[in-house]
């Protein structure tokens, strides 16, 4: 049946004479009039990116009240992280997008859409960094995923106005990029850069900054100037501060090193054996372990010559990931720029410390953070960039990470008798330093010092644990907090480990997950019993004292120093500075971050009535998995009793799983565990941090 092509003066009648002209027209003698063409669609779309395109990430949309919106039962975004819904009849703004990485690539993601599409006309609603941190603006905490989780806190009039905001402090931005007037983040087309595909004055924007929350309260800063972050502007905020452009060396950073991800996606695209086509598996784990010694063709241009990364070369630091059957089409991301260091001197060697994420055949997501830096003149027809892996250039491997942990204690009434020692259920925050002892420059070292803001003054030294407490581990123990590395005093650590912290809460629910508890002896003047705690003294403050720690200091890119020291020498063999890539949580503000919690059959492992109180050589591991928490990296059990600590160390734990089995080690079994107080166990989840800081979750009886 066809309808004929002429069309009616708007408000003209139909006479018999066009009903009957309509009627020959029919098919089958049928004198019904033709239907109505079909309604445009009424759809809301838009693009997922984090400076490169977000693909394959699930995409849910919800409504004020909580209920999905769109035809769809399933959307994804694509290659170039664009997506579509289309409404169901009727919903109407505001639109609540949430976009999840089911990897664990990046964390969660939030947009809004405060107003309804007309048909045939998309609403667009981007989604990125920027537009969850505008938010994340509306909610208490901070968090955009709280807004998500209470809709109520969505006032589109408020969201408004904090967009209008933040556009203004980005001006001097935006016209370093010659952006086109009327830039909007939640709106303005984004054509999202992939490793084909430069990205537009849209996605420039996003690689260009970083946002972070710093005791509490969110900055924006260039990649470039970090040390010249503004508070993001909030609802309340009469007089935003302009953000300042950044230098012209950043602009084009972001094509200028994509050549890491070709590179790395042209290497892996090869199966092991084509990849790593020689092996040198003699070199000792003290001068940086196995070593992949010659590569195939595509894989020459990872890295240069001269990189050397926490006292390991390429051929080493690589090693595991180029013999890594899983790793057979792995898919590399283009590079985040953590950090931009311009070389105002002659010689032009900008440096950038970066991100490269990647997923595996498998769908697990891991990451490299390295140093790149630009060689002028070393660009070829071959390879045009001039942009290269160079590393830190450090010779011992070590770490500096914002430590967050959620603490569940089972044993009844902690801090009194027979659990005087055990700690109550809290969140705790401070810094996770990692000095590993049999890695590179490992043979002979002997202690480590760490100073730097947030650190008691004098420094935190690391020594080996002690055997005889300690059957198996790979890093150095806190020590002491004086700073003293003399020989005599830096003897072999208790099992502490290596995690310095700063803040604890009273509890994990309620009032008592913002109210903080006071550190081990913090009242006394006694300052060095519990070691791996911060005390008032170590900062010069009166015992007692709450308020010593100024998390507003400790944001991301803050230096600190690291001394090496080495048997039968009494000053630093190695001095290098380490870099904190992401801020300090304090310890109050970590209810609002999304955990994961042990299930009852792995808490049983924690009973000292139950049928695993026994020494047992094995237990098994299981969780509730949490849609917008990072995924879980690797499991692992500690135990004490009888003088003796028995632990597991980590069992890797693949994507989407949810339990996991962990040993003891070979000719050990994990100690029983009774109710009178001699004895500990802990059960520990550690999540998959892509962003350089360190995240777990315990349980422990005692």
């Amino acid at each position: 049946m066809r309808t004929p092509t002429h069309s009616l003066p708007a408000g003209a009648g139909l006479s018999a004479a066009t009903l009957a002209a309509w009627a020959l027209l029919g098919c089958g003698g049928s004198d019904d009039p033709p239907a109505p063409p079909p309604a445009a669609p009424i759809t809301l779309a838009g693009v997922a990116a984090v400076g490169a395109a977000l693909s394959k990430a699930d995409v849910r949309i919800t409504d004020a009240s909580g209920a999905p919106v769109c035809q769809e039962t399933s959307i994804v975004t694509s290659d170039t992280g664009a997506y579509s819904c289309t409404l169901q009849g009727g919903r109407t703004a505001p639109f609540i997008v949430v976009v999840t990485d089911p990897s664990g690539a990046r964390p969660p993601m939030v947009s809004v859409g405060t107003s309804t599409p007309s048909p045939g006309t998309p609403l667009t609603v981007n989604v990125t960094p920027i537009t969850t941190a505008i938010v994340a603006q509306l909610a208490p905490d901070r968090s955009a995923l709280s807004a998500v989780a209470n809709p109520s806190l969505l006032d589109t009039a408020a969201l408004g106005s904090i967009t209008t905001k933040v556009v203004g402090q980005l001006a001097d931005v935006l016209a370093a990029l010659n952006a086109p007037a009327g830039y909007d983040p939640f709106s303005t087309p984004i054509t999202a850069a992939t490793a084909t595909v430069s990205g537009n004055t849209a996605d420039r924007i996003v690689d260009l900054l970083q946002i972070s929350t710093v005791n509490g309260v969110t900055t924006v800063a260039t990649i470039d100037r970090p040390a010249d972050a503004v508070p993001l502007a909030g609802a309340t905020t009469t007089t935003p501060t302009t953000l300042p452009a950044p230098g012209t060396a950043v602009i084009t950073l972001a094509d200028a090193i994509k050549a890491a991800a070709a590179a790395f996606n042209a290497c892996f695209a090869l199966p092991p054996a084509q990849r790593a086509l020689a092996s040198n598996t003699a070199i000792a784990a003290s001068e940086g372990g196995p070593e992949v010694t010659e590569v195939a063709t595509d894989c020459e241009d990872i890295a240069h010559a001269n990189y050397l990364h926490n006292g390991y070369r390429a051929g080493q630091q690589f090693y595991g990931l180029l013999h890594d059957n899983t790793m057979t089409g792995a898919q590399f991301s283009l590079p985040e720029v953590m950090w931009f260091i311009d070389d105002t001197t002659s010689d032009d060697r900008d440096r950038a410390v970066i991100n490269i994420r990647y997923v595996d055949a498998n769908g697990n997501a891991g990451n490299i953070i390295t140093v790149a830096i630009r060689l002028p003149g070393s660009a070829t027809p071959e390879r045009n960039s001039d942009w290269w892996l160079w590393g830190n250039q450090q010779p011992v491997d070590t770490a500096l990470r914002a430590y967050v942990r959620r603490s569940e204690q089972l044993a009844p009434n902690p801090g009194t008798a027979p659990f005087a020692n055990a700690g109550a259920s809290r969140y705790e925050s401070g810094f996770e330093i990692f000095v590993n002892k049999g890695g590179p420059g490992s043979s002979g070292m002997r202690a480590a010092r760490v100073t730097g803001p947030g650190l008691p003054t004098a420094g935190i030294v690391l020594t080996r644990p002690d055997p005889a407490l300690v059957t198996e581990q790979s890093w150095l123990n806190i020590r002491n907090k004086t700073g003293n590395t003399d020989p005599a005093v830096a003897t072999p650590a208790a099992d502490v480990g290596n995690i310095f912290k700063l803040q604890r809460t009273m509890g994990l629910s309620g009032a008592d997950a913002t109210t903080l508890r006071p550190n081990p002896n913090a009242g006394s003047s006694n300052n060095t019993a519990s070691v791996n705690w911060a005390h008032p003294l170590d900062y010069g403050a009166a015992p007692g004292t709450t308020d010593y720690i100024d998390y507003g200091a400790l944001k991301a890119l803050t230096s600190y120093s690291v001394e090496i020291f080495y048997e039968g020498e009494t000053a630093p063999r190695h001095t290098f500075n380490k870099t904190l890539l992401t801020p300090l949580v304090p310890a109050t503000r970590l209810g609002s971050l999304q955990w994961v919690s042990f299930t009852s059959t792995a808490l049983a492992f924690l009973d000292p009535s139950g049928a695993q109180a026994g020494a047992v050589a094995s237990t098994t591991l299981a969780w509730a998995a949490n849609t917008y928490a990072e995924t879980i990296r690797s499991a692992g059990v500690y135990t004490s009793g009888g003088g003796l600590a028995v632990n597991q160390g980590l069992v890797g734990v693949a994507r989407g799983a949810t339990s996991a089995v962990a040993n003891a080690p070979a000719g050990a079994s994990f100690r029983p565990l009774t109710s009178d107080g001699s004895s500990s166990r802990t059960l520990q989840l550690r999540y998959r941090m892509l962003d350089g800081s360190y995240k777990d979750s315990t349980a422990r009886y005692n």
